[in-house]
Parts: structure tokens; C-alpha cells; sequence
């Protein structure tokens, strides 16, 4: 049966009006059912932090033999015995002994955190790059300097005049000329170009500010991976140290028929485990080291050791500041903030510089004119005319010859394609004004978003210490009464393996945290343009708002 093309248009449309209607009301119904149901859920449930044991003292975190330490108290610091690759333990495999691991270094060298960060602002290559370009903005500030000064033209002018078109010359004209004229009014174009360049350093100058932020706290980043892979790496000795120990324990305790040769083979197993990730730990070592050593502008050759002995939570900034003080001091002290600023300023002066090209020029001229001796003909002063040194000679004077002083003020209107192409300019520059003021507005929100997030991150990062220090202390305890419970016969092989490996792992976990809350502290202070050796450091540590 034919159905007309129309009747089915107006089908389909019908079918889609009413499957958009209920859709519509669907959607109208899950909205109102959403506010409704908005802020019922009220705050999250607040979770319990798990109650610390009873300390009168908080003692440094020792890698010793786990099995001679006694259940006390201990803090989140991680005690770090200096290590060096010929320290390491050697290790046996299938074809023969492992050396230490040192890799293609050549030498070693230790450091400090004060150390690395001085190298790196003096030799780091973005720091470099940023201030050649920061010298460069400099320059062109002298080159605007240079046009609001007076001018000067010098030059030899001579000719020589045939009449008839054949014959000897029968008027010869040579005079020497100098002319120094000084820019009375030039529609603004220099000195608006003088200010743009002005606003266009000082803009570099921030830059070359955020460069060595960006540097600094790159640098300290790195440096703490180092430290990092250092505690990691004398964990992982300790580790080898303990499971040898297992292994002769379980081998003693078979000889005096107490263990079996499955519980000398678990041990060998977790052995054989810990040199391999000993093996590992020492080539993360090496390329921490590496990393470092190409961000601060160093050999790679060399193999940085950190002096650092002590890996604790060290406060970089004052505890009593407010996330309100954060953003107080963000606003005030962000380079970045203040390069656009400058921007913005400069985008303004590109405008008022455009259209300096509608005005008229005006300027002063102060000319000499000599003639030589001899010479025939009219001869006067030769004065640059234009709206620069490019506008053509003007020949004025008497004849006679000899020398000549001429004193005068030249007005020009020059306006190239009736002011369309200046007019074309000005609108172009004033919407990249507006464009710099928008990426302003996008830096600062960017700037608010950045403070805040590192906040958060701080705060949550100094909560896991807390809790890994409660781990380390749990996986301690655990792995001496399982090593208890195997030496009295109620425990077995296995259960004391397990307890090992808790407890390294937990020793490891709170070397992260320690470092990550470092790294966080040190985002911060970047995030609110306050990073510096001094806050790095020891000088002026924990950053405070000054009085």
C-alpha cells in the first residue's frame, strides 16, 4: 500500500514531539527531585584517628636488626647512617659474587640540600635562558632611549651641471653638511614605545622570577627523591642483613632438630627476594642521582650522595597560617601575577604607540653647510626633511660659497593610506590588550586553585606520617613476637617471614610520607611565590608572614 510522503513526515514528526515531551518531563522530575534532595545528606561521617600509645619520649627511627630492638615508642624521623656503594653487602649469584653496584659513575660526591640549590640558581640553563632574555628586554629599553635623543646626519654632497648636453661642466657645487635636529612632538610614538619596552622588561624580569621558583623547587623535589632512594636503600641492606640471619637461624635450628629443611628454603626464598630488590634499589639510587645531577648543570658522571642523616618532618612553613594568610601572600608575592600586569600595561602603550602615526612631527634642526673653494653655483644648508632621517634633503641657502649656519623648525603630516592602516593596527592591539587582560584573570584563578590544592595536599600528606608511624610501630611489635613465637615453638617459619616483610614495607611507607610532606611544604611555598634557599633551609625556617 502507498503512503504519501506527507502523511509519514507528519507520523514521525508526532512520534518525536511526544518522545521529546516525556523526555522533558523526565528530566523536569529528576531536577526538582534533585533540589529537593539537596544538602539532606548533611557532612560526611567524621572517621576516628586511632589513639597513639602511651610515650613520654619520641625517639629517632634506628635501622637495626628488628629482632634486638626492644617494643618502644618511636617518631616519625628515619635515622640515616651514611652509605656509600662500596658499603654495600656482597651479594651471590648463579655465576659468582655481585659487586656494589655503582654503575657508569665515576666518582662520588656528597652534598647538602643548600648545596644543590646554590648550584643550581648559579648554573641551572633555564635560569640562564631566562635572563638572556630578561638582558635582551633590557637593550631594547636603551634602544628607546636612543629615539627620544637628539639626531645627527653628516655627509658630502656634490654636483656637477652640463648645459647643451655636451661641453665641460659649467657649474661644479661641493659642500660638506651636518645637521643635528632634536624630536619636539612625534605623535607620541616614542615615548609610548619607550614605556611598552619599559613594561616589556620589568614583565621578563618576573619571568626570570618564576624561572628560578620553577627551578628551585624542581631541584628540591629531585634532591628529596635522592634522599628518598638513599633510606630506601638502607632498608633494603637491612632487609639482606635480616634475611641472612633467618637463614642461619633456621639452619641452626634444623641442626638441632627443632626446624625442617621447608623452613630453611622459605627463608632462603625471602633471601634470594630481598638481594633482588636490593639490586634494584641501587640502580633507583643511581638515576635519582642522575636526575639531580642534570637539573642543577653538572657532570652526570658524577654520583651525588646526600649528607643528610636524619629524614624527619621538617616544618618549612608556620603551622598558625591560614589558608585566608596563603592567599593573602599568593596575590602579593606571585611573580607570574605581576608579569601580566606589566603585560597588560605594555598592551596599552601598543595602542597609544599605533596611533602616534595620525599626528603630525614636529622637531628642531640646527645645520652647517661649507663650500668648496672653487666651486660654482648655488650652494646652501642640506637639511633631512621628513618624519625622520628617510624624508628626502631640503637645499636652502645662498651662493656664493663659503660656510654657511642655518637654525629652523620643520612641521610634517604625514598620514599613509588616509590613517586606515594605523586605525587597522590600534583595533588589532586592543583586542590583544583585552586577550593579555583575560590570560591575567586565567593566571590568577589558576594562582588561587594552585594554593589551595597544595594546601590540602600538605595537610593530608602530614596526616599519613602520623599514620605510617602508628605502621611502623604495629609491624614492629608484630615482627618481634613472631620471631618469639618461632624461637619458643608456637609460631611457625612462615608467620615470621610475613611480620619481616610488614615491617620493611612500613619502614619504607614512612620514608615516603616523610618526603612527600617535604615536597608538599615546598609546592606551597612556590604556590605562593615565596620559595627560596632561605626557606628551603635552616635560615629563616618555618616561613611566617612578617610583622
Amino acid at each position: 500500500m502507498f503512503v504519501p510522503k506527507s502523511i509519514l513526515r507528519t507520523l514521525i514528526l508526532t512520534l518525536v514531539g511526544i518522545s521529546y515531551f516525556f523526555n522533558l518531563c523526565a528530566f523536569a522530575s529528576e531536577r526538582d527531585d534533585a533540589e529537593k534532595d539537596w544538602g539532606k545528606a548533611g557532612p560526611p561521617p567524621k572517621i576516628r584517628r586511632p589513639e597513639a600509645p602511651p610515650s613520654t619520649t619520641r625517639a629517632s627511627v634506628e635501622l637495626r636488626n628488628p629482632i634486638d630492638i626492644p617494643p618502644v615508642p618511636i617518631n616519625s624521623d628515619v635515622s640515616l647512617t651514611p652509605l656509600l656503594p662500596s658499603d654495600l653487602p656482597t651479594l651471590k649469584a648463579a655465576n659468582g659474587p655481585l659487586p656494589p653496584i655503582r654503575l657508569e659513575a665515576s666518582y662520588i660526591e656528597p652534598t647538602t640540600l643548600r648545596g644543590v640549590l646554590s648550584v643550581a640558581l648559579n648554573k641551572s640553563l633555564p635560569i640562564q635562558i631566562s635572563q638572556a632574555e630578561y638582558k635582551s628586554t633590557k637593550y631594547r629599553v636603551l634602544e628607546a632611549i636612543g629615539i627620544l635623543l637628539p639626531s645627527m646626519a653628516m655627509g658630502y654632497e656634490r654636483s656637477q651641471v652640463w648645459t647643451g648636453g655636451t661641453g665641460p661642466a659649467t657649474a661644479v657645487a661641493g659642500s660638506f653638511y651636518n645637521v643635528v635636529y632634536m624630536p619636539v612632538f612625534n605623535g607620541g610614538q616614542d615615548a609610548f614605545h619607550f614605556l611598552r619596552n619599559l613594561h616589556e622588561s620589568k614583565a621578563a624580569k618576573y619571568v626570570t622570577s618564576a624561572t628560578s621558583n620553577d627551578v628551585l623547587l624542581d631541584v628540591y623535589n629531585k634532591y628529596q627523591d635522592l634522599l628518598l632512594q638513599h633510606a630506601l636503600l638502607q632498608v633494603r641492606v637491612k632487609a639482606v642483613e635480616v634475611s641472612n640471619t633467618q637463614v642461619r637461624q633456621n639452619e641452626d635450628r634444623k641442626a638441632a632438630g627443632e626446624g625442617t629443611i621447608f623452613e630453611i628454603l622459605q627463608s632462603q626464598t625471602r633471601l634470594a627476594q630481598d638481594q633482588q630488590q636490593l639490586l634494584r634499589q641501587q640502580v633507583a639510587f643511581r638515576k635519582a642521582a642522575l636526575k639531580l645531577a642534570v637539573a642543577i648543570n653538572v657532570s652526570p658522571a658524577i654520583n651525588l650522595l646526600p649528607r643528610e642523616t636524619v629524614l624527619s618532618e621538617t616544618q618549612l612553613l608556620d603551622p598558625k597560617l591560614t589558608i585566608a594568610d596563603l592567599l593573602t601572600i599568593a596575590i602579593d608575592s606571585r611573580p607570574e601575577l605581576k608579569q601580566y600586569e606589566q603585560l597588560r600595561l605594555a598592551a596599552r602603550r601598543r595602542i597609544q604607540e599605533s596611533l602616534g602615526t595620525l599626528y603630525p612631527n614636529s622637531k628642531f634642526y640646527v645645520a652647517t653647510n661649507t663650500q668648496s673653494k672653487g666651486d660654482s653655483g648655488s650652494s646652501g644648508i642640506i637639511i633631512p626633511a621628513g618624519n625622520a632621517l628617510s624624508g628626502g634633503l631640503i637645499s636652502t641657502g645662498s651662493s656664493g660659497g663659503g660656510a654657511a649656519f642655518t637654525a629652523g623648525f620643520i612641521l610634517n603630516w604625514l598620514l599613509p593610506g588616509f590613517g586606515v592602516s594605523a586605525l587597522g593596527d590600534s583595533l588589532a592591539y586592543k583586542e590583544q590588550a583585552r586577550k593579555t587582560t583575560l590570560k591575567a584573570n586565567e593566571i590568577f584563578l589558576e594562582v588561587l586553585e594552585e594554593v589551595r590544592a597544595s594546601y590540602i595536599d600538605m595537610l593530608s600528606t602530614k596526616e599519613e606520617i602520623e599514620v605510617s608511624h602508628r605502621a611502623v610501630i604495629s609491624a614492629r611489635e608484630e615482627f618481634r613476637v613472631a620471631d618469639e613465637r618461632v624461637r619458643f615453638g608456637v609460631g611457625t617459619n612462615l608467620e615470621r617471614l610475613e611480620a619481616q616483610r610488614d615491617y620493611f614495607e612500613a619502614l619504607s611507607r614512612q620514608a615516603e610520607t616523610i618526603v612527600n610532606y617535604r615536597k608538599a611544604q615546598a609546592h606551597l611555598l612556590r604556590a605562593t611565590g615565596s620559595i627560596s634557599i632561605a626557606s628551603l633551609t635552616d635560615d629563616k625556617r618555618p616561613f611566617r608572614i612578617k610583622p
